[in-house]
């Protein structure tokens, strides 16, 4: 299916949309009938659209007085279309096609499908909608690509007591005998098919207006709405925050954001009505972590910007995704900064986003931010890291280059120009090129056109500081069999010991300029997406600053990160990267530890066969032994970082085998009854995980028992990720058949998959049980990135064997979309077995000694 051109002819157009639908929520199953205003190009004797899954019972077109009815109807499965096929041939111009159809509430989380809640002891159902990238075409017959542009007049048929929610609100509402309605909605500004929206069932909600009068509301299924009042106020200042921001006012009169307890994803950007995954959306007072209500805060950032950035502006095909994935990622957090500045939340953007770019992004078997996509399958394999992280990152760095000022202005003048219409990354560029006067389509197209990202080799000779770029690999394998030549423009700013450099740019393979005095590090604020690599005496150098906090807390992260980095390339030992986190015992801040963790847990999972793995343990809880001083269950953080920080301390104390933790943690658990749960939110999570690793099969049955039972899906995220822990066999067998049982949602049957898959103890157990299973969780997730999800942790093995088996599964067994995501796992599961055979006996002399 590879390059398979999918695309519709561009000679006949739709422009408008008049769609009726009427779901059946008790036989999960719909009929719609649809007239599509079209502009033909030339004279055709048949027209092709887009469906999948839909039975189309008739279809005509219509011009001025004279009827074209569709003798025959076919359909390519592979390529999901029908072509209408006519007697004789319908003119050129203006027409409209009305077709009647029939299609099924389908299960899988895409199209128009169905998902279920309990209520009042009762099992119910709703009907909403998933679309992107290429879903539409299984809720209507459609022109299913971004660039055909339309107005949707959406009308739905429902019973009397459900509530009907679409992109705009309702002008019209008619009810009929047999205790139906018909709900029709205001005509939508023209926008891409996969942004269209309809949720029917019952809902609660909450609302309010934004200060600059828009209506703001937020749905959940009945008895969750105060769950929803931190969305709802996050969404209306979000919402202030943008109008302003990007200068150009919300399009709608409304934007609602609706909690749907079946989603694949996190949340979708329909235009008007956001639907989101409820962990994205909901927090609970009392139940919700502080980690959770920073995501939903995010979340909720990320997908209104969308509202800008994707749906009024679109692009021109999936080629372009990163313009809509990278610019929403990191406005997310220009927003979130604004309306929770002690948070600090572009200092956890080193962690969030940044870091898995790094990680992904470093592999031979990478792809650029623009990747040529056709079909389906292809087109979900680049919804990962790099189109959304990656692109986050190399924007951030873009936006610190140029300046905020004109960062923002042109923004709003690429917003102002291509307003309901489609682009490509170099209108976006020549955007911010007009305006700032710098060669933004220069600097920035090995960014975006290129696959991986630079290493910058720094060393000082006599008063001169040299800089040499090349491609990072993680893998020396990878590295020694690549030809990659390519030389990024890279905005440089170093940072002294006796301040800071104007940013300059790094054009060329090699550079050299005058040294500034003391110490010297590149990448001051960690605003450009490259790692450094240093000589001996200049790490040493700054690994002293950064013990003494002579430098901000960015620096200090990305000295971390990248030394670790650098370790796993072969380019330093593993022995040298812990003895140089040895010297941070002292550090306080979140971010820090929390990169130090991150590193030091990818090594002791390498190594975690390995005899030293005691005294590997003994080592990390010295390493946290000063912070740990500062964190109990019961300790009071002054602020929000503080909570973040302890929560990582209890985890990595607990993990490492700290005996007053653990004992500690299984104290609290004792106190759950069926009645109450007395452990706070935000410890919860480290609570059930400390029980699983060091508990047995009473300890599974309480966990399983509680997650049947908990009615806050945070919660049974925590309660699943626990589950996945254990060491013992058996247990980890039981919670792999637990994940496809009825009392887990498909959503969230491949997180107890992947989690048992990166224990070290289930790595063999979760690959057999996903072969035992293939043909059902294939069947399952279909279409979607579940399943790369599902395989991506199987590349922490260290196995050849296993890599060998994974290629050779997967090519009897194939799964489209998955190809380059096994690729990246046994590309990686060599490096590690690489990097152990390198490690093994320095890592033993260096914890003996």
């Amino acid at each position: 299916m590879k390059n398979q051109n999918v695309r519709l002819s561009n000679d006949v157009i739709p422009t408008r949309y008049s769609l009726h639908l009427k779901p059946d929520l008790e036989a999960f199953v719909f009929e719609g009938d649809e007239s599509i205003d079209l502009k033909i190009k030339k004279k055709v004797t048949s027209i092709t659209l887009h469906s999948v899954e839909i039975e189309i019972e008739s279809a005509a077109i219509r011009v001025q007085k004279k009827t074209y009815i569709a003798r025959k109807i076919t359909y390519d499965e592979k390529a999901e279309t029908a072509t209408l096929h006519f007697h004789s041939p319908v003119p050129a111009g203006r027409t409209t096609l009305d077709i009647k159809f029939r299609g099924i509430l389908n299960d899988s989380m895409h199209g128009f499908y169905r998902s279920r809640f309990e209520h009042d002891g009762k099992t119910k159902h709703i009907a909403t909608t998933q679309f992107e990238s290429t879903d539409a075409r299984r809720a209507f017959p459609c022109f299913d690509e971004p660039a055909k542009k339309a107005v949707f007049e959406i009308s739905l048929t429902v019973p009397n007591d459900s509530t009907a929610i679409s992109n705009t609100l309702p002008i019209d509402i008619k009810e009929h005998e047999g205790g139906y309605k018909t709900v029709q909605f205001s005509a939508t500004p023209p926008m891409s098919t996969y942004l269209a929206a309809f949720i029917v069932g019952e809902f609660e909600s909450i609302e309010m207006k934004s200060k600059d009068g828009i209506l703001v509301r937020v749905f959940t299924t009945p008895g969750k709405k105060h769950q929803a009042k931190f969305a709802l106020e996050c969404a209306a200042k979000t919402i202030t925050f943008f109008n302003k921001y990007f200068g150009i006012p919300y399009p709608l009169p409304v934007v609602d954001l609706i909690a749907i307890p079946d989603f694949a994803a996190g949340a979708m950007e329909n235009w008007g009505a956001i639907t989101y995954r409820e962990s994205a959306l909901l927090v609970d007072p009392k139940e919700s972590s502080t980690m959770n209500k920073q995501w939903v805060a995010l979340v909720i950032a990320h997908e209104l910007a969308h509202q800008w950035f994707g749906n009024l502006v679109t692009m021109e095909w999936w080629t372009h995704l990163w313009l809509n994935e990278g610019f929403a990622s990191y406005i997310e957090y220009l927003a979130v900064d604004k309306l929770f500045p002690s948070w600090n939340i572009w200092t956890q953007f080193l962690n969030a986003d940044m870091r898995p770019a790094f990680h992904l992004d470093a592999l031979k078997h990478t792809h650029p931010i623009e990747v040529e996509v056709h079909h389906p399958s292809e087109i979900a394999a680049v919804f990962d890291a790099v189109s959304y992280s990656k692109g986050a990152s190399i924007i951030r760095m873009l936006a610190e280059y140029l300046g905020e000022r004109d960062f923002r202005d042109g923004l709003r003048y690429y917003l102002k120009k291509h307003c309901y219409s489609n682009t490509v990354t170099e209108d976006l560029w020549s955007a911010l090129q007009k305006v700032s006067g710098k060669p933004v389509g220069r600097i920035m197209a090995k960014w975006t056109g290129s696959a991986g990202y630079p290493l910058v080799q720094v060393s000082v000779r006599g008063e001169s500081l040299h800089l040499e770029q090349k491609r990072f690999f993680e893998s020396p394998i990878s590295a020694k069999e690549s030809k990659d030549r390519t030389v990024w423009q890279i905005p440089v700013r170093a940072l002294a010991s006796k301040g800071s450099s104007d940013p300059v740019l790094m054009s060329k393979k090699r550079v050299s300029f005058k040294a500034p005095g003391g110490w010297v590090k590149l990448n001051a604020g960690e605003t450009s997406f490259f790692r450094t690599i240093y000589e001996k005496d200049m790490r040493d150098a700054l690994a002293k600053a950064a013990r003494n906090k002579k430098m901000p807390v960015r620096d200090r992260l990305g000295l971390i990160r990248d030394v670790f980095a650098v370790a796993e390339s072969g380019q330093l030992g593993a022995a040298d990267a812990l003895e140089f986190a040895q010297g941070f015992s002292g550090e306080t801040e979140y971010v820090v530890w929390a990169e130090l963790a991150s590193s030091i847990s990818t090594i002791h999972g390498l190594f975690f066969e390995q005899a030293f793995r005691p005294r590997f343990q003994t080592w990390v809880l010295g390493l946290f032994s000063r912070i740990g001083k500062t964190s109990s269950f019961s300790s009071k953080p002054k602020n929000h970082e503080g909570a973040l920080l302890k929560i990582l301390v209890l985890s990595a104390l607990s993990r490492f085998g700290d005996a007053k933790t653990i004992a500690e943690a299984r104290r609290l658990f004792k106190k759950i009854t069926a009645r109450a749960n007395p452990i706070s939110a935000d410890t919860r999570g480290v609570v059930y995980a400390t029980v699983a690793r060091s508990g047995g099969k009473a300890e599974h049955a309480i966990l399983t028992r509680i997650y049947k039972h908990a009615a806050l899906h945070e919660e049974k995220n925590r309660i699943g990720a626990a589950l996945t822990l254990f060491s013992q066999k058996e247990l980890l067998e039981k919670t792999l058949a637990f994940s496809l049982s009825k009392d887990v949602r498909p959503q969230d049957s491949v997180r107890f998959i992947a989690g048992i898959a990166m224990n070290p103890r289930g790595r063999d157990i979760a690959w057999r049980f996903m072969q035992k299973n293939w043909q059902t969780l294939t069947a399952r997730y279909k279409g979607g990135r579940e399943l790369s999800y599902m395989l991506d942790p199987i590349g922490a093995s260290s196995s050849l064997k296993r890599a060998a088996e994974l290629a050779n599964f997967l090519k009897s067994h194939p799964a489209p979309g998955t190809e380059r995501t096994v690729a990246q796992v046994v590309e990686r599961i060599k490096s590690n077995a690489a990097w152990l055979e390198r490690d093994k006996k320095s890592l033993s002399r260096f914890f003996t000694d």
